[in-house]
């Protein structure tokens, strides 16, 4: 999502003016999981992080001259990070208004709000005319929404010759009884969690959404979680420089350990994602079914 999905609740003008500031523990607990991460400050939830934001950019020949809609774009911390890597225009949308504040906000500190827009828009009605945009990006986004319509609808937006990228998880089929079974309780603990549909596809389902809306030359690579040094460089990068890289995760561990400790409620759901992640990331016997994908399909 991504950071975050396309199907969330609009937050009321009061609830957005009241995460400007510091949230009591009661607040707190009553922001649905999404606008939480972004009151703390999250940067972005994909698997693959910014050096897959960068390799999907490239494989959607994303450049100084096209035109970029990121559905889903949550706090904009990947829409501005492709901004500034690659010099192109980019648009953000999210349904959470809270999330588009915070976007315009970031883009204003990192003086780049000629290149970035960031507005409210549902991932299934995109406010734009058709062939507007020369990519439409998703990270962790298409795989809390319907498929068939969200890529039609994307197919849509798109010029001819553009491309729909996407970055999202998928899980292997054929997977033993019981590894499918831990993989399945991980998905309704990300369904518990969030407040909506979530099921991990697998690549070829992922082909095939792509393929029924019409997209051609559908290519789907598959990739395994991997983090290392190149992300913490790209981290930094998206930051801006080193000190303010530290004083940011510092204050979001800050906030994180706050709320967990006084919140019975919030301490309960980040040991929820916990487990739900290490089935799906880290645990041996599971993880290896399961990973992220970069695909991407041409609109003739």
């Amino acid at each position: 999502m991504s950071e975050s999905s396309g199907n969330q609740d609009v937050q009321t003008g009061k609830e957005v003016a009241a995460t400007k500031n510091r949230l009591s523990v009661k607040e707190a607990e009553a922001l649905g999981y999404y606008d939480f991460m972004s009151y703390l400050g999250v940067p972005y939830y994909h698997t693959g992080g910014l050096v897959s934001t960068r390799k999907l950019a490239e494989l959607c020949l994303v450049d100084p001259t096209k035109k970029v809609l990121m559905v889903g774009c949550g706090t904009g911390f990947s829409a501005c990070y492709l901004a500034r890597k690659t010099g192109c225009e980019v648009v953000g949308i999210d349904i959470a208004e809270l999330s588009i504040e915070k976007a315009k906000e970031r883009a204003r500190r990192q003086g780049i709000s000629d290149r970035v827009e960031f507005r409210v828009g549902d991932a299934y009605a995109l406010p734009f005319e058709a062939g507007t945009f020369d990519a439409v990006i998703t990270e962790f986004v298409s795989q809390f929404l319907d498929r068939s319509r969200a890529f039609k609808e994307f197919a849509r937006a798109l010029k001819p010759g553009g491309y729909v990228g996407i970055n999202e998880m998928y899980k292997e089929k054929g997977i033993p009884p019981k590894a499918a079974e831990e993989i399945a309780y991980a998905e309704k603990i990300f369904r518990e969690i969030t407040g909506l549909s979530f099921s991990l596809p697998t690549p070829e389902e992922w082909k095939n959404g792509l393929e029924e809306a019409g997209l051609k030359n559908v290519n789907v690579r598959k990739f395994r979680p991997s983090p290392g040094l190149g992300e913490v460089k790209a981290l930094i990068e998206g930051m801006g420089w080193s000190w303010n890289f530290a004083l940011y995760f510092a204050e979001l561990i800050l906030k994180t350990g706050k709320y967990s400790l006084f919140s019975r409620k919030i301490r309960h759901r980040f040991k929820k994602l916990g487990e739900g992640k290490k089935i799906l990331l880290r645990k041996k016997s599971t993880s290896k079914y399961v990973g992220y994908i970069l695909a991407t399909g041409m609109k003739e």
